[in-house]
């Protein structure tokens, strides 16, 4: 995948804000920019897309929701878009499983740690 020309992490501030409650994320390549935005929606994060440049070299803004950025920002970098390509191999599917586990475990994880944080603040 190429690397996007800049990449805005959720802790940086992005100058070009308007107020809107968007923040960039970084900017690709038109087919890279609409895999990321599938990717993106498919994790329940809303998108938006400010397309720039000529039709023969199409680029793509992405824009998430600001509070939604950190997550966004770990969607967009934990797999490369070239890696997206369909394998129906019964061993590609147990691969996909695994990961899906071991992404479920780690923010579940992450979830029991919020929740002792709450519990021993007296929060729950």
């Amino acid at each position: 995948m190429e690397e996007p020309t800049h990449l805005i992490g959720p802790d940086d501030e992005d100058e070009n804000a308007e107020g809107d409650g968007l923040v960039e994320i970084g900017e690709w390549p038109k087919i890279q920019a609409q895999v990321l935005r599938r990717r993106l929606e498919t994790a329940s994060v809303p998108v938006m897309i400010e397309w720039s440049g000529s039709a023969d070299d199409r680029r793509g803004i992405v824009l998430v929701p600001e509070d939604q950025a950190t997550f966004a920002a770990a969607v967009v970098n934990e797999i490369d878009v070239d890696d997206e390509v369909s394998d129906d191999s019964p061993h590609a599917y147990v691969a996909r499983i695994e990961e899906h586990l071991s992404a479920a475990a780690g923010l579940l994880d992450e979830l029991r740690t919020r929740l002792d944080d709450l519990e021993n603040d007296g929060k729950l």
